[in-house]
């Protein structure tokens, strides 16, 4: 299976859901820090910016899709698959970790758990995709991206006159 961007968006987004669901400011009990609790170490692989900047969303945003790509490259090298269950799995417990079958138990856990959610961003997508198709003007359905904010829910904005379908997430 190849992974594509929609992939990786969804699980980035899963994993920070899963990381830090109140998007706490504090340091945390390892180091770790932002909407991906990175720990300083991972942050510094991907980014000479102050490790203080991993808080703020768009800096933390570039260096998760760094990271995951850094991951899935890995995987790619060494013939793993990659999914939202490894990159998660990776994520949590490091690269070497999963490569040598050595993940502990809350690692598996925690990748379960985000998998489950990217399954659910997934259905949604479908959903929504299923929505728009259904709606059409003279007999041609119009096919516009989506824009999601981040509470989750999505508008799609429609032409001529203006429509919108709103799906929660």
């Amino acid at each position: 299976m190849k992974a594509t961007a929609a992939d990786r968006w969804e699980t980035l987004r899963a994993i920070n859901w899963v990381e830090n669901p109140t998007n706490q400011t504090k340091v945390g009990r390892f180091g770790e820090l932002g909407p991906y609790q990175f720990r300083p170490a991972t942050w510094r692989m991907h980014t000479d910016k102050p490790f203080r900047l991993a808080i703020q969303r768009e800096e933390a945003d570039a260096v998760a899709v760094k990271h995951y790509e850094w991951i899935k490259h890995a995987f790619e090298q060494a013939g793993v698959e990659v999914n939202p269950f490894n990159i998660a799995l990776a994520w949590n417990s490091g690269v070497e970790a999963v490569l040598a079958g050595h993940s502990p138990t809350a690692s598996y856990d925690y990748a379960e758990r985000v998998t489950n959610l990217v399954e659910t961003f997934q259905q949604g997508r479908r959903e929504l995709d299923e929505q728009q198709k259904a709606v059409s003007f003279d007999n041609k359905a119009e096919v516009i991206p989506a824009v999601e904010t981040v509470e989750g829910i999505r508008f799609r904005v429609l032409q001529d006159p203006p429509h919108f379908v709103i799906a929660a997430g």
